[in-house]
């Protein structure tokens, strides 16, 4: 080999470790945020959709919940928390101590500035770009989960799995408390100034640890919503399924599903701090009244519940009474008017803009009537809307009980076209028997 070869070797080798070092991310520049998601109809085929939107929200959730981020958020929150405690409590010692002068207080304010400048404001700056960040990572997160939410489109579980909170917003909510009951003692003394230079640091610190909880109580709430529609859609797929299988008789009454009433909830919640309040009362009498006392406080708690539940569902009812007593003139005298609510697909924006039965299972979540006339499945909405579906077109219904208190039933109504509408009411169980009796399959959930 000759001289010069050797020289185009070594100056190759050099050109590609430069390309690597210039190609190997910094350990203090965050890597690029995936694109925001294109039209469907721009993606080959759904697999490939469904691959991509896996790929991106898969990215986007690692990086939101990297301990890299976590860190560098800690170090400048507890930087911006020690500097807003620190310069208060160095100026008021300084005008305080015995013997001060102007030229003290003077050097403390300017140290006090040095220490913003120098440390605080980069820490904030620093801060106020992982915010940013998180908000678009937040946002393309939403968008790509939009794009496919079918039986087959997986969720990450970092959020919440297995109904535990993240780590992070524990210890936020915890530093939240201490905030709260550090103000309230801060503010019971407000007669020493060096107490309350202490709230500058305490603002602080409680500002920053809300909006951590607040961050993760939102993304809770998200991913919650986004992993119940792809449970939906796969029951769905399960229900057709088993439509071919077991059909129930048409015509039979339908029973309604199991549940539990909040009331039964409460009183067994409350059962155990009743049964020992009456045993200390009989054997020790002379402490009973500190442990009915505190029995009762906890009894007071639990009780500010039961009626707001009860309120919401009250409130539920009267509004889809409303609504169908102003929709039963659309109806043929003497048809049989159910109250309900549709588009409970709440996390399909712009969905509802499209034409079809689809257009009532997306949300936003409107209030109508319902009715069973003429071999026919008819549906008014408080909004204008109008649909009338065959029951030849309808392939099943199903009873679904709510998960939650204030809720009523729902009642899935599915299409031979693929498509559905769940509906949810008072009335449901009286729904699924009526077309039940017109002939439609039902299944059990």
């Amino acid at each position: 080999m000759t001289r010069a070869d050797n020289m185009g070797m070594d100056m190759t080798n050099t050109t590609d470790s430069q390309q690597g070092r210039q190609n190997r991310p910094s350990p203090f520049r965050a890597a690029p945020l995936p694109d925001a998601p294109r039209a469907v109809a721009d993606w080959p085929d759904r697999a490939s959709r469904v691959r991509e939107q896996q790929e991106a929200l898969a990215a986007l959730v690692r990086e939101d919940l990297s301990r890299a981020r976590a860190l560098a958020f800690l170090v400048c929150a507890v930087v911006v928390t020690f500097v807003a405690g620190v310069v208060p409590v160095m100026v008021v010692d300084a005008a305080e101590a015995e013997g001060s002068e102007t030229t003290d207080v003077a050097v403390s304010l300017v140290l006090g500035l040095v220490l913003l400048a120098v440390l605080a404001l980069p820490a904030l700056a620093v801060l106020r770009g992982l915010r940013r960040r998180s908000s678009r990572r937040f946002t393309l997160m939403r968008e790509w989960a939009a794009v496919e939410r079918g039986h087959d489109a997986e969720f990450p579980t970092q959020y919440g799995v297995q109904g535990y909170p993240h780590g992070r917003f524990f210890y936020a909510a915890v530093v939240l408390v201490l905030v709260v009951v550090l103000s309230v003692a801060v503010l019971a003394d407000v007669s020493d100034p060096k107490v309350l230079a202490l709230l500058p640091c305490l603002v602080m610190a409680g500002l920053l640890a809300w909006s951590t909880a607040r961050k993760y109580a939102g993304r809770y709430g998200w991913s919650t919503r986004e992993r119940l529609e792809r449970v939906r859609a796969r029951r769905r797929q399960q229900q057709r399924a088993r439509l071919g299988q077991a059909p129930t008789a048409a015509g039979g009454a339908v029973t309604r599903p199991p549940g539990v009433h909040p009331t039964l909830l409460y009183a067994a919640l409350l059962a155990p701090a009743v049964i020992v309040t009456l045993v200390f009362v009989v054997v020790r009498p002379e402490e009973a009244l500190g442990l009915a006392v505190a029995a009762a406080l906890a009894a007071a708690v639990l009780a500010l519940g039961l009626p707001k539940v009860l309120l919401m569902r009250r409130r539920e009812r009267t509004e889809l009474d409303v609504a169908a007593r102003a929709l039963t003139s659309s109806f043929p005298p003497g048809t049989a008017v159910y109250p309900v609510r549709y588009g409970l697909a709440e996390t399909q924006p712009g969905a509802a803009d499209t034409a079809g039965p689809s257009s009532w299972d997306a949300g936003p979540s409107r209030t109508g009537a319902l009715a069973v006339d003429g071999g026919a499945l008819r549906l008014r909405g408080t909004d204008g809307a109008a649909l009338d579906v065959s029951l030849g077109e309808v392939e099943g219904v199903i009873l679904t009980p709510s998960g939650a208190a204030w809720a009523a039933d729902s009642v899935d109504v599915l299409l031979r076209s693929g498509e559905a509408i769940e509906f949810r009411s008072p009335r449901a169980g009286s729904i699924v028997d009526t077309l039940a009796g017109a002939g439609v399959q039902v299944l059990k959930p």
